[in-house]
């Protein structure tokens, strides 16, 4: 099976990368600077383009079972109007014309789920973020809207505050305000959680959260 990754160059994204290639997956990786994973030379095809460049984005996803985002917006320097938005529309566009289905994408608690709760202290951070960085909110709430309102196999996995770290298995998944969820999150339990994904539909159509035990 084949997976294409975009966001591959953030810091998640060598954990990603890792754990496709472990789990057997041929893998496609979009990039903006082929230098930044040279590391997986020769383990993984390699395509060079921005979010603006429809070719580059559907020769990277022909052929896919699935593709993988771990696009974001950098909460401090995010420039334009929804830039992963509009990339987002992009990758479903080339998707929609290729007839891959099965997309998963990083997301946070800035998107609601309809089978969320109430937490006071979930509600707290998403207003503060908000109010901080206004633009990166308003990017990763547009993203999961045009994301769900898509024809396709999707799912959004938000997430808390991440660091460095392997996969351990020890994590707890749901919803805000149902289930008990930290605020941390190892990027090795992550990237299992998303290559899992794959073929795991549990969680199609849904945005669960996620995070360490």
């Amino acid at each position: 099976m084949k997976l294409s990754l975009f966001g591959a160059t953030g810091p998640t994204g060598k954990y990603i990368i890792e754990e496709a290639l472990r789990q057997g997956y041929s893998l496609s990786i979009y990039t903006r600077d082929a230098r930044k994973v040279d590391a997986f030379a020769g383990k993984a095809e390699v395509i060079v383009g921005d979010l603006q460049d429809y070719e580059a984005i559907a020769k990277c996803v022909r052929g896919a079972d699935a593709v993988i985002s771990a696009l974001g917006p950098d909460s401090l320097k995010v420039q334009g109007n929804k830039p992963v938005m509009h990339g987002l529309s992009n990758i479903i566009s080339a998707m929609e014309q290729m007839g891959v289905r099965r997309l998963i994408q990083i997301s946070t608690a800035a998107y609601r789920d309809p089978r969320d709760g109430f937490t006071l202290g979930t509600h707290a951070f998403v207003l503060l973020f908000r109010v901080i960085v206004p633009r990166a909110y308003e990017d990763i709430r547009a993203t999961g809207e045009l994301i769900a309102s898509s024809g396709l196999d999707w799912t959004l996995v938000r997430i808390p505050n991440l660091r460095d770290g392997p996969a351990n298995g020890n994590v707890d998944v749901g919803w805000y305000g149902r289930t008990r969820l930290s605020m941390k999150l190892s990027r090795g339990n992550l990237a299992k959680f998303l290559v899992d994904q794959v073929t795991d539909k549990t969680f199609v159509r849904a945005a669960p959260g996620i995070a360490n035990r």
